[in-house]
């Protein structure tokens, strides 16, 4: 009896069918479990006043780095941290005695040409009524003369080393050049400093205090400086203080924000140099009504009407979800959204036509 061998080659045959379709479903899957970057945009509300608060920091209006401009070794160092300063106020020296010697040398040379050139006049002004009364040559005359104008040039040269030794004597001692409150101290007694190291800083007192505050770029354009701003700090309860823009950066920094610079117009005691603060801006004109906006690049329409792909946030990815929406008039923001979005949504605005119900994507910034 001849016996059938089509059953275990057919039996082969699907296995490897379930496998190949196996591995499709798999790839499909892996697939289908890739992030989609996309761009978003946030739902915001539009018109009338809005306001947006923005994280700064305290510093003061004007701050001094005072370095000594020669180099050498600390010898007194008169201020510490915390202490205020009067303008004039001798705040750290020096060892300054070859300095010293130099400008006593110095000193003693102008005083010996001084003599030189007085003695020089003396023999130019005999010289010359002698010439007047034919008791002296030309030549005796034109040789007082060389003799004193030699002399002139050596005290003249004589005066400069002086001015620059004293100079260099100044520079052994640091001055406070305004009244302040001293910050900080960067060096002690018996150290060695070089020349431009900062040594002490002294800022202004609380009377000028200053918030810089970094304004993302999408409302820098609506910061005018003159402004008042609401500012308020986290340890001080309680309390708002008014603030003025004195400066509005106009190239991005290096945290991608624009730097704007706040001036308070009521300082306290309790403010310091280096505290965080909450700087609260209002945009917008009283006179228009708010409403809710949605980029009109979000919008898109099937047979259902208008949608838009709301991503709502899963573990450290998004997921698009198709939202039906209502919107109302065009304005240069976006739609007015009159149904189906919050303010703070986050919606896809670009790659649209590629997203679908549950689609996993990541932001790009």
């Amino acid at each position: 009896m001849k016996k059938n061998s089509s059953f275990p080659h057919s039996l082969y045959t699907l296995l490897l069918a379930a496998i190949f379709l196996s591995g499709c479903g798999s790839k499909d899957k892996q697939e289908d479990e890739q992030l989609k970057p996309v761009k978003y945009a946030r739902v915001e509300m539009t018109g009338g006043i809005q306001e947006r608060t923005f994280i700064g920091v305290s510093q003061s209006g004007s701050e001094a780095k005072l370095s000594f401009r020669t180099s050498g070794l600390i010898l007194a160092m008169g201020v510490r941290a915390g202490d205020e300063v009067k303008k004039g106020q001798l705040i750290a020296s020096i060892d300054a005695k070859d300095t010293q010697i130099a400008y006593e040398q110095a000193r003693a040379g102008l005083d010996n040409a001084r003599i030189q050139l007085q003695t020089a006049a003396s023999g130019l002004e005999r010289a010359k009524q002698l010439y007047a009364t034919s008791n002296a040559s030309l030549s005796d005359y034109e040789q007082a003369k060389g003799a004193f104008s030699s002399a002139r040039s050596n005290f003249q040269t004589a005066q400069k080393t002086l001015d620059l030794q004293g100079a260099q004597l100044r520079y052994t001692r640091i001055i406070a050049p305004a009244n302040g409150i001293v910050t900080a101290v960067n060096a002690e007694v018996n150290e060695f400093v070089q020349a431009g190291t900062p040594v002490v800083v002294i800022s202004s007192r609380i009377d000028d205090i200053e918030i810089n505050v970094g304004v993302p770029e999408v409302y820098i354009a609506q910061i005018v400086q003159g402004e008042s701003v609401s500012v308020t700090f986290r340890s001080i309860q309680n309390k708002s203080f008014e603030g003025i823009i004195s400066e509005v950066g106009y190239s991005i920094g290096e945290s991608l924000t624009y730097p704007v610079v706040v001036k308070l117009s009521n300082p306290s005691d309790d403010i310091r140099p280096g505290m965080p603060a909450n700087v609260t801006f209002s945009f917008g004109d009283k006179t228009n009504k708010t409403l809710l906006t949605v980029p009109f690049k979000a919008v898109s329409e099937d047979f259902q009407g208008n949608f838009v792909f709301v991503l709502k946030a899963e573990g450290d990815h998004y997921v698009a979800k198709k939202t039906i929406v209502e919107t109302g008039a065009l304005f240069s923001g976006g739609f007015h959204a009159l149904s189906g979005l919050n303010e703070g949504d986050v919606v896809a605005v670009a790659g649209v036509n590629s997203l679908y119900d549950g689609r996993k994507v990541m932001l790009l910034k």
